[in-house]
């Protein structure tokens, strides 16, 4: 379901996908959430959509001389390999994760970089806070994509973020040159076989001849967390974070 919210002048974009999307379509989402604040459309808005099953990785990654290999490799495990444009390393996705993807128009200089990470940490923390769960943001070493800004539950992660920063350029979007919009991305581990995601990670840097790191017991599913798992879990949770988000989201308009 795909809707766009009206708040008194200020616009809200609001996307949800409760099917699981090829991942080129779920990277194209995320464009569209971004596209709209860059134009003026919204102020911001919020994207949750799940991928199909796929290994996400870097562009840097076709640099290594066995990319085609491994990925040929992963393709016939039935994880197909994506690349994307921005940073960071590979990332699994899977029809059990939740992606939520965020866009917000700020001013350059207005948010430190722990801030701006907030912005989309806090709301899953906030969201997880009102099932009863503590977290907190920290570095897992051995953890997927490793970071300072993991959503963590018990030393363990369950999400990770990455985010960037584009300039709005279009006269009619912005009202001077430090107009910015922030686009913010996490992965959530909702549920899954965790240890078969690490595996195939772990495959891919091998057969790129780069040394495994993935630790499986660095990482945790809120499925396990809430003892609860399967389809109506996943979407019961998609469901419970697009209600909450629907409040967090306003105080950026």
């Amino acid at each position: 379901m795909n809707s766009l919210t009206i708040n008194g002048r200020s616009q809200i974009a609001k996307i949800r996908m409760r099917s699981p999307v090829d991942i080129t379509l779920g990277l194209e989402l995320e464009q569209q959430l971004l596209d709209q604040v860059l134009s003026g459309q919204v102020q911001c808005g919020y994207a949750l959509w799940r991928s199909k099953q796929a290994l996400v990785v870097p562009k840097s990654a076709t640099n290594r001389s066995n990319f085609q290999a491994a990925s040929d490799y992963c393709a016939e495990q039935g994880w197909p390999v994506v690349i994307r444009s921005t940073g960071g390393e590979l990332t699994p996705q899977s029809e059990s994760f939740i992606n939520l993807t965020m866009a917000i128009k700020c001013k350059k200089g207005q948010m430190s970089i722990r801030d701006s990470y907030r912005v989309i940490c806090n709301a899953m923390l906030g969201w997880l806070a009102d099932n009863g769960i503590q977290g907190e943001c920290a570095s897992i070493e051995g953890a997927f994509c490793d970071g300072d800004f993991n959503v963590v539950v018990g030393g363990q992660k369950l999400a990770g973020t990455a985010q960037r920063w584009k300039k709005i350029t279009n006269p009619l979007a912005r009202t001077d040159d430090r107009d910015m919009a922030l686009l913010m991305h996490a992965v959530i581990l909702c549920d899954g076989d965790l240890p078969a995601m690490w595996n195939i990670s772990n495959r891919f840097y091998e057969k790129c001849q780069l040394t495994p790191f993935i630790i499986e017991g660095k990482h945790i599913s809120l499925a396990q967390i809430m003892n609860q798992s399967g389809e109506s879990f996943v979407l019961k949770s998609l469901d419970g974070l697009d209600a909450y988000l629907n409040r967090y989201i306003e105080k950026y308009i």
